[in-house]
């Protein structure tokens, strides 16, 4: 189980929000963001191989990249 505070995810589904918003695209409910979150968290530390980690510690960088791909994601494609 990942284990991240309740700032990290607020911090995360605010630049997704505005990322959405600025992609003129419909903001999700927080509580549908939270699978989100959790599975980009998982699939970045799986592509940085951290399975030596202790399961409950996702290290900083992990969740600065994770808020970076989050800001980026939705653009405006005409």
């Amino acid at each position: 189980m990942l284990l991240y505070t309740e700032k990290q995810l607020d911090v995360a589904y605010r630049i997704d929000c505005k990322a959405r918003s600025q992609s003129n695209e419909p903001w999700i409910k927080r509580e549908d963001f939270r699978p989100l979150y959790e599975d980009l968290i998982e699939s970045y530390m799986i592509a940085y191989k951290e399975d030596d980690i202790f399961p409950t510690d996702i290290p900083e960088y992990l969740i600065d990249s994770v808020n970076d791909l989050l800001s980026l994601t939705l653009t405006t494609e005409n």
